[in-house]
């Protein structure tokens, strides 16, 4: 495409149009995709800055709730009226049993009321049977129940210590009065034989935790929290919930470190990750945020800046299709003037002005082309000049030649013939020489050469006696034609003197004329000796480079001369030794009717 829009056939409005777009179009949108590419680059940087942010505020909160449900834990860890009940029966009598049991119970209560931020509750299993819940009071659970649960035999490995477990099992949910929970779990041990009495969780619902963080995302953000083992134990999808996060397309080894962010696909679509941990609990917060709504506002921005990008390419184009018109059309006259010149138009003028380079450039033109004309009238006028000199000196000279050789018969005949027969040629060399010597003009009708070929051949019939035939055969359609004058005479002249004449027996002159591709042809034949060196010949000959370069030829190097110099390559000269003797001299010239159709 590029080669056809800027190619060396390209106009100059094309090329400066082009270049001009060019130069236009390349820095700005440059710019636009540099633009663009900042601003997503800086908004992607500032969501991440915000989330992080956000995530770590997340938390912190979570920490606290941590931090506050393992001192509740710790509360009930030191509350020795609640070793009491959880030994075996035989240590407390029955009335003493409830006495102590309610108290635990307020004592639970007003716990419960020194965290009111928090909604938790509160779970404890004894190994003697004792089984007491914040605000359950239906069937027993038991602990045994719970025993199978993959993370019971985690909680006595710890010794005392918390561990957090997500939907620690199915049947404690009554206890939650929630579908989904977690549970901060400890053993309780016998703090002189250090033997496990029971077991202890507090539990906070799936729906508190994500009241943690649920109205600090944006609506269009997607907020998991999982534990430790990669699992979802609050979405705002609660059919996520206790699924693995591999499960999403997600791998854990991207959230090896404390904080940070990726970028990844979830479900066919690009997200921007960003993740904290709670360093309380083992778990972690990620964010997820598709790509898509976080650059919302900058599509906006783009498809401001492709409207101003195309408004100032519209206008650019307008503004540089105006210059370069400007620029061009000079050149373009100029050019137009040139190509008249080109055809041979000497007379064309550019009207271009101004005072820049393309105005001086017309005026140095102008000035070239009238000096061109003036060159050329001279040229004309010297060659015109030159082309009438060489014609008097041709014309001279075969006048010269032909008038020495008819004097010569008339000298011979006053010896032979009767005063009456060479009065008679007299005659007819008078009529010759006065068709011939005048300045009437080169160029006369086929007809009027005719004649004067015929008066030259009675005098060489007379000459000649029975030695010479003539024989004519020239077509009446080439008589009205124009021909050069004396074009044929010294031709017939050769055919005399170096054909027929050296012969012994008598010999015969064929002159034939005809009109064929627009072209007249003239073939001289005679039946003589030929030309002195060139032996007979089984076949035809062109010899007329031959002959032209003997003295014999001078006469033919002036007809050629002739024509070159009036027909150009229009006109054509040979000579050709026929095999059963003699030669052909073959004429071809342009068939006109005007001299001045040479000139078209």
């Amino acid at each position: 495409m590029w080669n056809r829009l800027f190619n060396k056939k390209s106009s100059v409005q094309r090329k400066i149009l082009v270049s001009f777009l060019g130069l236009i179009i390349f820095p700005l949108g440059l710019f636009s995709y540099a633009s663009m590419s900042v601003s997503k680059e800086t908004i992607r940087k500032k969501e991440i800055s915000s989330s992080l942010k956000t995530l770590e505020l997340i938390a912190d909160k979570l920490n606290i709730m941590a931090s506050d449900l393992t001192a509740i834990s710790n509360l009930y860890f030191a509350n020795s009226s609640l070793y009491d009940l959880l030994k075996p029966p035989q240590g407390l009598g029955i009335y003493e049993e409830n006495a102590k049991k309610d108290f635990l119970i307020k004592t639970m209560i007003n716990y419960k009321y020194a965290y009111t931020w928090m909604d938790y509750n509160t779970t404890l299993f004894g190994k003697n049977g004792f089984e007491l819940h914040t605000y359950y009071e239906g069937r027993k659970i038991g602990l045994d129940s719970i025993k199978n649960e993959p993370w019971y035999a985690e909680v006595v490995k710890a010794n005392s210590g918390i561990v957090w477990v997500s939907d620690p099992s199915p049947k404690l949910i009554p206890t939650v009065d929630d579908d989904h929970f977690v549970s901060a779990v400890r053993i309780l041990k016998d703090f002189e034989s250090g033997t496990m009495l029971g077991i202890f969780l507090i539990s906070v619902s799936e729906s508190f935790l994500y009241k943690q963080y649920g109205n600090a995302v944006q609506d269009y953000e997607q907020v998991l929290l999982i534990d430790d083992k990669g699992i979802v134990i609050s979405a705002p999808d609660k059919k996520m919930i206790g699924q693995a996060i591999s499960s999403f397309g997600e791998r854990t080894n991207k959230l090896a470190d404390e904080s940070g962010h990726f970028t990844t696909k979830v479900n066919k679509r690009n997200m921007l990750i960003t993740y904290d941990s709670v360093g309380k609990t083992g778990w972690k917060i990620i964010a997820y945020t598709p790509l898509k709504e976080l650059y919302a506002d900058i599509g906006k921005i783009e498809r401001l800046t492709i409207l101003l990008f195309l408004s100032v390419l519209a206008i650019s184009i307008l503004v540089s299709y105006f210059i370069a018109r400007r620029l061009s059309i000079p050149i373009q006259r100029l050019f137009t003037s040139m190509k008249k010149v080109e055809m041979g138009n000497l007379s064309e003028r550019s009207d271009v002005t101004g005072e820049d380079e393309i105005g001086e450039l017309a005026r140095k033109f102008n000035r070239m082309v009238s000096r061109i004309e003036d060159l050329r009238d001279r040229v004309s006028a010297e060659q015109e000049m030159k082309r009438k000199t060489e014609f008097r000196a041709l014309q001279s000279q075969i006048n010269t030649h032909f008038l020495y050789n008819t004097l010569a018969s008339i000298r011979s005949m006053l010896m032979i013939d009767p005063p009456e027969k060479v009065d008679a040629i007299i005659v007819a060399l008078v009529r010759l020489l006065k068709k011939t010597l005048t300045e009437k003009g080169e160029f006369i009708p086929i007809a009027e050469e005719m004649d004067n070929l015929r008066n030259y051949i009675r005098i060489q019939e007379a000459r000649q006696h029975e030695h010479l035939r003539v024989v004519f055969e020239v077509d009446e359609q080439i008589m009205h034609l124009k021909t050069l004058k004396l074009l044929l005479q010294p031709i017939v002249e050769n055919a005399i003197f170096h054909g027929i004449e050296p012969k012994p027996t008598p010999g015969t002159v064929l002159i034939q004329g005809e009109l064929s591709d627009n072209k007249v042809w003239f073939r001289i034949r005679d039946d003589g000796v030929g030309y002195s060196g060139f032996p007979p010949s089984d076949t035809e000959l062109d010899i007329t480079e031959l002959v032209l370069e003997q003295s014999a030829g001078m006469g033919l190097r002036n007809i050629r001369d002739r024509i070159r110099l009036h027909y150009g390559a229009g006109g054509e000269l040979s000579v050709i030794s026929r095999s059963e003797g003699g030669t052909d001299v073959v004429l071809s010239i342009p068939a006109i009717m005007d001299p001045e159709e040479l000139k078209l």
